[in-house]
């Protein structure tokens, strides 16, 4: 596996949910010594050279040392997120990943990433269900987002199905990882005591 970073991706980390389920700011939740972002941060920052975070409030995120942008149009959910990342990105593909996937696996996104060039959308697969929020994305998808956020249309599924992505399916997921582990969102607190410190 080469360990080499990528220049010509961008890599933004989703962080604008409001976390009612949890019941606190999962966002600097502290699991296994660490906030819950530094989990995803420390994985994709030894992967791209620009890393950025879409999330309100962002000095809470300071200390990470990378911009930090609200979202362009509040409550419009995981699409309002995608739709602001793409805004800024400025390379042509941008891996897009929710800050509460702790299980994050660094080959998995790297295969992710060299399977993506060319494509207009590459998203891992499992039972049928589109991991959206741990996809490479490219600039062709900015405008269709953006008539659908701003028609108030955020379902990404229905999005997906209509750009007909390249999926990596579960098969190939495995080579690098347990999909339940690496899939694993965090909504409420019970989520991470499942899995000791």
């Amino acid at each position: 596996m080469n360990d080499s970073m990528f220049s010509d991706v961008s890599a933004y980390i989703i962080a604008g949910g409001k976390s009612r389920r949890f019941g606190e700011d999962k966002t600097l939740y502290v699991y296994r010594g660490r906030p819950l972002i530094a989990h995803v941060f420390d994985i994709v920052r030894r992967i791209f050279t620009k890393v950025a975070i879409v999330a309100d409030r962002g000095e809470r995120f300071s200390w990470l040392g990378v911009p930090c942008y609200p979202d362009l149009i509040p409550d419009a959910g995981p699409m309002g997120g995608i739709y602001t990342a793409l805004h800024y990105s400025v390379t042509e593909r941008t891996f897009i990943v929710a800050v509460d996937m702790p299980g994050l696996c660094e080959d998995l996104v790297r295969h992710l990433v060299e399977m993506s060039r060319g494509k207009k959308i590459t998203v891992p697969c499992i039972g049928g269900r589109y991991e959206a929020l741990h996809a490479v994305y490219t600039r062709q998808c900015l405008p269709e987002i953006e008539v659908l956020v701003k028609s108030g249309k955020l379902k990404i599924v229905q999005y997906l199905d209509e750009a007909g992505p390249t999926c990596i399916g579960e098969q190939e997921v495995r080579m690098f990882a347990d999909p339940a582990e690496v899939f694993r969102n965090v909504n409420y607190q019970d989520d991470l005591k499942k899995y000791p410190d």
